[in-house]
């Protein structure tokens, strides 16, 4: 059968540009992955974002945190390392580390007196799809959405699912800034209009269209 199939074109983008990709973003826009109260992002800058502290009755301007997400590396389908989280057909796998701080405070009633930041850094895996969304004939991205994420080694099992939920909502939130144009899989002067996919196989995010 034809590459292109019933389609007239058939375009890819392979797992070392995804993450070729994913590196230069995340280089240049730090503060999609680096999160913080005041304690340890002051403001809002290109490496990071300032959030709100957790606020918390009796202690006082709320409790100090942030999460910061080492560069996240893809491995698509067929697997090509150990992960513990294996892609599956049409999905990715993939590995970052979870730095979380949280600033451990004393006090005596209105004093806020000391703050010790305590840290600890998890091995995160998540497993997850591309998602196609359209703008129209030739117009749109694809993003990466993330169905699950393991940790391994916590315990007791309850803290590793408080974890794990935690991890997850704050990658998802992380890579929905991460979209890649129709474009990026356009043939020179041609514009790909999508027909089918995208389909994750060969170590590859493939499409089918038309131009």
């Amino acid at each position: 059968m034809s590459l292109t199939q019933a389609h007239h074109v058939f375009a890819s983008v392979s797992e070392g540009g995804i993450n070729t990709f994913l590196k230069a973003l995340c280089t240049a826009r730090g503060h999609y992955i680096n999160y913080g109260s005041s304690s340890f992002v002051p403001t809002t800058t290109a490496a990071a974002t300032n959030m709100g502290p957790i606020p918390f009755p009796g202690v006082p301007g709320g409790i100090q945190w942030a999460i910061s997400l080492s560069i996240p590396v893809l491995d698509l389908f067929p697997s090509g390392g150990a992960s513990p989280l294996p892609p599956t057909p049409n999905t990715f796998n993939l590995h970052t580390q979870a730095t979380i701080r949280i600033g451990c405070a004393t006090w005596q009633g209105t004093d806020k007196g000391q703050m010790t930041p305590l840290t600890t850094v998890l091995d995160v895996w998540a497993l997850g799809e591309v998602v196609p969304h359209y703008f129209g004939p030739g117009s749109g991205f694809i993003s990466l959405k993330v169905d699950q994420v393991l940790l391994t080694g916590i315990q007791p099992n309850s803290l590793e699912r408080v974890l794990e939920c935690l991890l997850r909502m704050a990658l998802a939130a992380a890579l929905q800034n991460v979209n890649l144009p129709f474009h990026t899989f356009s043939l020179g002067a041609f514009q790909l209009i999508l027909e089918q996919g995208p389909e994750i196989s060969d170590n590859q995010v493939k499409v089918w269209g038309s131009i």
